[in-house]
């Protein structure tokens, strides 16, 4: 059996077995993204903290993100989800958002599911970034983490 006939029999047997748990982090409220109000448009903000390190477990995969806006604005952004201590992380994925072409309310979560799932090994802390088109605004959106992990293994 070549490479890609193993990974689609281990993906096949996982999926159909109860060895699969999905999680929410942070648990709690989420965490806010937001660009400095100072900035211009489409400049990275700093990181912010979704998950503190050994909060998920060894081996995970990101699946998606669940995305809260607090405000209605109109604006396209762009999320980078990332993992790595601070000053230190490495972009895991990038996830665009468009306010206006979610139809999003104030309040509502939008999902987005991940094309595949990225896999996350040693528990590390997990933060996100934001970039928008508007500049001088503080509007942007909070999000959590859709996160799958193998149990009883």
């Amino acid at each position: 059996m070549g490479v890609p006939q193993e990974t689609k029999a281990t993906y096949k047997t996982l999926v159909e077995s109860d060895l699969i748990r999905y999680t929410v982090q942070p648990v709690g409220a989420p965490t806010a993204a937001v660009s400095d109000a100072a900035a211009g448009a489409w400049v990275w903000s700093a990181y912010v903290q979704i998950v503190a390190a050994a909060a998920v477990p060894n081996p995970c995969w990101l699946c998606g993100v669940f995305i809260t806006t607090p405000v209605v604005e109109a604006f396209l952004a762009d999320f980078a989800i990332a993992s790595g201590v601070a000053l230190a992380e490495v972009d895991l994925a990038m996830v665009h958002f468009g306010s206006e072409l979610f139809a999003v309310v104030e309040g509502k979560n939008t999902p987005y599911m991940l094309p595949h799932p990225i896999r996350i090994v040693g528990s590390p802390r997990l933060a996100v970034r934001v970039r928008k088109s508007t500049a001088a605004s503080l509007a942007g959106a909070s999000m959590k983490l859709l996160i799958a992990a193998a149990v009883g293994t």
